[in-house]
Formats: C-alpha cells, structure tokens, sequence
C-alpha cells in the first residue's frame, strides 16, 4: 500500500500533531480554569478532522474500508463544543442537564458505519425488526463517507451554532462584572466568531464548487479547506494559551469567580442612588421597622430585582446592613445623648430606631461598632467604626 504525501499534506499533518499537543496543555490548565475542558475539546477535535481529511484524501480507504469504521467523524460535536464553551466563558462552569445533552444527539448520523458494523458483525441482523430497515455495509459506508452532501449537515449545524454563539456573546458581554482578564478573552470570543463566519463564508464557496465537478479545482478545494481549519485551530490554541499563561494565582481566582449581570449605567447607578441618599437620609425612612425592599424600589420607580442589583454591585451592601446601618447610626446617635440616655432604655432606643427585637439590634450594633451598646454607652469603644453617615458610591 503507497501513501502519497506533498509538502502541504506533510505541513497539515505537523500542524494536527502540535493541535494535539495544544488541546493536552489546554486540559491540563482546566484544572484551573474550566472553561479551558471545551476549548481543549474543540481543538483537540478540529486537530483530528484535520487529520481525518487527509486520511480521506489518501487510498487508505479506497484499499481497506473499514477506516470508516474504526475513524468515525465526529465533526457534528464541533458545534455543540463551540456553545458550551462561549456559555461557560460567559456564565461560568454549569452542569450539564438532560436538556444539554441533546445537542450531542445529531452525532448519530455521522456514526453510520460504526452503526452498521455492530449491525453487520454482532448477529444483529438475526432480529427480524433490524433486518428490515437494514441496509448492506457497503451502501452504509457510502451514505455516510465524506463528500460534499455529507458536508452539508455539519455546515448547517454549524452555522447555526456559531450565530447563537454570536448572539449570546454580544447579548450579554457588556452587562457582565468579570475580571480583566475574562473581559480579554471575552472580547477574544467575540473576534473569534467573527473569523468563524469568514471561514464559513470561504467553506460555502468551496462546497459550491465541489458541486460544479471541475477537476482542476479539487485540489484547491481541499488544500484551502484543510489548511483554514488547521491553521484556525493552531491559533486558537495557541493565543488562548499566550494570555492565560500571564494570569498569577489571583488573577486565576478572580477568573473563575460566577460573573454577575450589570443592570445599570454609571449614569442610571448614580441617579438612582441619589434618589436612595435622599430616602435614607431625609425621609429617614429606615425608621419604619416594617421597611422592606419593595418599598424602596417603589419609591425610586425601579423593581425589586434592579433595586437589589443597585445595592448590591453599586452600593456594595445587602439590603439588610444598608438599612441596618442607618438604624445603628441613629442608635448611636442617641447614646451620646445624655437626655435620652437618661429617659429610654436601650431597647426602647432599638425599637425606636427602626429594629424588631433587641437581639437584633445587639447583633447589628456589634458588627457596625466592634463592641456592645452598653460598652458604647458606657463609653467602652474598643474597636469603633467611622462615626459619620454610610454614603454609597457614586
């Protein structure tokens, strides 16, 4: 058996071999960084059917065809890969549910030779049921080889892939808290489908004319095709990898912490939280020990869900120690009033600044003071925070 091989086919195959090598070095850093398992996986599998086109383009299976059956292609995982990745990148590492798995399901249809030979040499045959619809090994094969209809489905796929991979990316990228590093390779992602869809747009034009069966052309087609994916698959991996390695232990930490979804503006978060100083600090609305969140996004005119977003990634509190700590100040307030230290107790002054119960109040008092109302009034300040207001940033 002779295998021809030209210095193109030689420099694809060595650009395959350094995938491979890529994908195994981007595995590793998964333990780090999860995202990386899918990217890995998606090189690691553009390396393969880089490898498996030139197997194709070769006589091997011309002379033993059960090359087919022992190198399946599984170019229809290229999308799905894609998706998780741009998913896990923007929303961090999720479990995969039922509903997920789904998106591997249309890798049947590229295992139609091994399908039929567990049917052909497993006595499966034997059933009645199978051996209806059963079609000869060698008809299987040919239905499910490599040409341009077989190209179609994962053309298809995976220009759909890519567009929803577009759309979750430039839907959601801009509304994201990330580090700087995650907002790099983000933007990255985003650059990158951009190449994607110029390689589809290129891949588009070679099946049109594969279809046109000129034989001056098939060279080009193929050597264009095979060197496109290659090379996007070496890059890939290899600028992935370039930024990551510059990233200390802490930047790895704050990579892979859950992003969180921005809802506001500078602009709107600086409106809106005037509109919460004016609140706190004028109406002195804290004092209602009923007041609760939908109260306060009401009178703002915003709904619960962007009134704690407001507090918690602008404010940088919870809604419980924002109003807790108003209602500690005007406690404090109050004990350093001689007049109403003489007339009230201190849990007539902790229901009277807003608390339910003084085991509340206690609690509260020591995580905002450092020490005890009765140590505060008795002027035991061990540990005292700032005296003055909480003001929110701006």
């Amino acid at each position: 058996m002779k295998i021809s091989l030209t210095i193109i086919d030689f420099l694809i195959l060595s650009l395959a071999l350094q995938g491979f090598v890529l994908a195994g070095m981007l595995f590793y850093s998964a333990k780090k960084i999860n995202s990386n398992r899918w990217l890995a996986s998606l090189i690691l599998l553009l390396s393969y059917s880089t490898a498996l086109m030139e197997v194709f383009h070769s006589n091997l299976p011309n002379t033993n065809p059960l090359v087919y059956v022992f190198l399946p292609q599984l170019r229809l995982l290229l999308g799905p890969l894609l998706y998780f990745y741009t998913r896990g990148l923007l929303f961090g590492d999720k479990k995969l549910t039922r509903k997920d798995y789904l998106h591997f399901s249309p890798l049947i249809f590229e295992l139609g030779p091994q399908i039929a030979f567990i049917f052909h040499f497993c006595g499966l045959l034997l059933i009645p049921g199978i051996s209806r619809w059963y079609l000869p090994f060698e008809k299987q094969v040919i239905i499910f080889q490599s040409g341009n209809t077989g190209n179609l489905p994962f053309f298809f796929s995976f220009v759909i892939y890519a567009a929803l991979c577009f759309k979750m990316v430039r839907s959601n990228y801009l509304n994201l808290e990330v580090s700087t590093f995650k907002l790099t390779d983000i933007r990255w992602l985003k650059t990158l489908l951009h190449i994607i869809f110029y390689l589809l747009i290129t891949w588009s034009i070679t099946i049109i004319l594969g279809y046109l069966q000129l034989p001056q052309l098939a060279g080009i087609i193929k050597y264009t095709m095979t060197l496109l994916a290659i090379g996007f698959a070496y890059w890939l991996a290899m600028s992935a990898y370039a930024r990551q390695s510059k990233m200390s232990a802490s930047d790895v930490v704050e990579y892979n912490k859950p992003p969180v979804k921005i809802y506001f503006s500078a602009i709107e978060a600086g409106k809106y939280s005037q509109r919460l100083i004016s609140l706190m600090e004028d109406d002195r609305v804290y004092l209602n020990p009923a007041l609760k969140l939908d109260f306060l996004a009401a009178q703002i005119g915003i709904s619960e869900k962007l009134m704690s977003n407001l507090l918690n990634q602008h404010v940088g509190k919870n809604f419980n120690d924002f109003v807790n700590e108003y209602r500690i100040q005007e406690a404090r307030k109050k004990l350093n009033d001689p007049t109403t230290v003489r007339q009230f107790t201190i849990a007539a002054i902790a229901f009277d600044c807003g608390f339910n119960s003084l085991a509340t109040f206690q609690r509260c008092f020591k995580q905002f003071t450092g020490t005890t109302p009765s140590q505060y009034q008795n002027g035991s300040k061990s540990n005292p925070l700032q005296t003055n207001i909480p003001q929110i940033p701006i």
